[in-house]
Order: structure tokens, then C-alpha cells, then sequence
């Protein structure tokens, strides 16, 4: 009796990490992912045309000494470099999409902040 619910839990867990993503969802994530850092950029632009200050130090810094189009284009870059590991390296891991919701979400909550201090 233990060696079978041993076996069953020791095939639950190697399972784990290893279910496919439907396409479906793969989609949603990645067009979720590109969305919020777009909007992420432009609610910025807006913000900072407005007056406002960068919340992100590193790219108040940034804006402080090479402007504030250098803070688009690094994260335009950084948007598609981590775009295109996704691409390559998500077909072999299940979590990396789960961190990409992740970070789609915690992207989203900026805009949102953005947008609470542009309409306020």
C-alpha cells in the first residue's frame, strides 16, 4: 500500500513542470506579456509629459543622464530580448511561461499605478 501511493505521488510530482501549455494559452501569455510593457512605455511617456516623475530609480537615473528616449529604447530591447528567449527556451520548459504571466502581471499593476497618477 505505501510503495503505490509512493509511486503515485513520485509520478504526480515528476510530472510537474513537464504539462504542456496549450497554444492557446501560450498565445494569451506572450500577447499578454507585450501589451502590458507596451503600455508600460507609453503610460511613461505620458506621465513624464505631463510633468510627472519615474518611479523605477534606475530609469529616473537614466532619464537624468542620457534622456528619456534612452529609457525607451533599453526597454524595447530588454521587451524583445526577453521576447526571443521565451521563443527559444519555452519550448522546453513549462515554468518559464508561468514566470512570464508573472511578470505580464506585475507589468500590468505598473500601467495601472501609471495610469492612477496620470488621471489624479
Amino acid at each position: 500500500m505505501i510503495a503505490e501511493v509512493r509511486g503515485v505521488v513520485a509520478r504526480k510530482v515528476g510530472d510537474m513542470g513537464r504539462k504542456q501549455i496549450s497554444t492557446g494559452k501560450k498565445a494569451l501569455i506572450l500577447t499578454g506579456f507585450c501589451t502590458a510593457q507596451l503600455l508600460d512605455i507609453t503610460t511613461t511617456h505620458i506621465g513624464l509629459s505631463q510633468g510627472r516623475q519615474e518611479l523605477n530609480g534606475i530609469a529616473a537615473w537614466i532619464i537624468a543622464n542620457n534622456g528619456e528616449l534612452a529609457v525607451y529604447a533599453i526597454k524595447l530591447a530588454l521587451g524583445a530580448a526577453l521576447v526571443g528567449f521565451l521563443l527559444i527556451f519555452g519550448r522546453r520548459r513549462v515554468a518559464i511561461w508561468n514566470a512570464y504571466l508573472v511578470a505580464a502581471w506585475i507589468t500590468t499593476f505598473a500601467v495601472v499605478n501609471n495610469l492612477y497618477r496620470i488621471l489624479s
